[in-house]
């Protein structure tokens, strides 16, 4: 065979996962392109199959829908305990701790003894201070007897008038010096009654600072021992200003009843009884303080507690489930399934929760489907998948 007959032997083209590539002689070229368009429906196999472009996978997602409902507007915050009073109990007077009265952890009355100071240096200084009293007042006794005789002796002339006068001024100054005394006398007297240190409220002590025996004085820093009272007991708590107007009203016309929840007890019951004059501008809360008998001491300073306050009820508001609405960095949203089963962006505004409920305003209408998992893997727009 000829080398011409050789050439006709090769393939006039090749398939390869790049393409279609002609061979031969050059001048069949034009020859080989118009035989290759007619034939490019039977080369799909060598292409491969010429799928359409898709998009991203629908996400698969849980949805609930929106609804209409009568609320019971509660708010849920975390309060924090602590006493209705409380005394850190200091000296008055410095010396040595002779006896303590009391056992620490125990309940005390206003007025009960706690420690006693040896009292011996004030009563020495008050038997001092008696007797200056006592010379004092006997000097001034003595001034006014000389002032009485020569007042009856200035008038017949057996005395001077200058003279009357000097005992008159004399017992005047002795007059001065007896009040003197006896207000040194009446501080000596106070001075031994705070040798004697009682307790300044009913409550409950803590732990004794300084031991029998050791020296104490008022200005030293820690006190002796703390006096808080238990019964009734204060829970302070932040709600945001928003609910202001309503905490106010309601504080009007009724009792505003508070309930607390410590950890592993029950509810204790109280009453709203202070709302502070200032909201926090960092923050836009306003502080509250509730009160509580606290009979049973269920509720201890420093503990916190669940505190749940209801303000009336919330008639025919939007509510979603509290799983559907999401905190971002500058507002709430949720995400919302349109009719073309894309996801849709909702900025909402929480209002208040109620038993996994969230009650909300925003754009949002009755019977839409929002997403209540799956929301991680969601942008606005992308498709998805409703799943049971």
């Amino acid at each position: 065979m000829t080398p011409f007959d050789n050439r006709l032997r090769m393939p006039f083209f090749s398939c390869t996962d790049r393409g279609i590539f002609f061979q031969g002689i050059p001048s069949l070229r034009p020859l080989l392109l118009v035989l290759t368009l007619a034939l490019l429906p039977a080369l799909n196999g060598c292409f491969g199959d010429d799928k359409k472009a898709s998009g991203p996978a629908p996400a698969p997602v849980r949805t609930a829908q929106v609804a209409r409902a009568d609320v019971p507007r509660l708010l849920h915050v975390v309060g924090n305990v602590r006493a209705s009073a409380s005394v850190a109990v200091r000296p008055r007077v410095a010396g040595e701790i002779q006896q303590v009265h009391f056992t620490e952890g125990q309940d005390v009355k206003e007025g009960q003894p706690l420690i006693t100071i040896d009292p011996r240096p004030f009563e020495a200084i008050l038997r001092e201070k008696s007797g200056m009293l006592a010379k004092s007042q006997a000097q001034l006794n003595k001034a006014l007897q000389d002032m009485a005789r020569y007042g009856k002796l200035v008038g017949g002339g057996y005395v001077s008038r200058e003279a009357y006068e000097q005992t008159s001024t004399h017992a005047a100054a002795l007059r001065a010096t007896v009040q003197s005394d006896k207000a040194a006398e009446e501080s000596a007297a106070l001075d031994l009654a705070y040798c004697t240190v009682v307790a300044p409220i009913s409550g409950r002590v803590g732990a004794l600072s300084v031991d029998k025996g050791n020296m104490v004085k008022s200005s030293d820093a820690s006190p002796i021992v703390t006096i808080d009272t238990l019964s009734p007991i204060y829970v302070g708590f932040s709600v945001p200003e928003a609910h202001l107007p309503v905490i106010l009203d309601r504080m009007t016309t009724e009792s505003v009843p508070v309930t607390a929840t410590p950890t592993g007890a029950r509810p204790e019951l109280g009453v709203l009884t202070l709302v502070e004059n200032t909201v926090d501008t960092r923050t836009g809360t306003i502080r509250l303080r509730a009160t509580f008998e606290n009979a049973d001491r269920h509720l201890w300073p420093g503990q916190f507690v669940q505190v749940e306050l209801p303000l009336g009820m919330g008639e025919q508001v939007l509510t979603v489930p509290a799983r559907a609405v999401q905190a971002g960095r500058e507002e709430s949203y949720v995400y919302v399934v349109d009719k073309d089963n894309h996801a849709a962006y909702r900025a909402v505004k929480p209002l208040f929760e109620y038993r996994g409920i969230s009650v909300v305003e925003g754009p949002l209408s009755e019977g839409e489907q929002v997403v209540i998992e799956g929301q991680v893997r969601l942008a606005p727009g992308l498709p998805v998948k409703i799943v049971e």
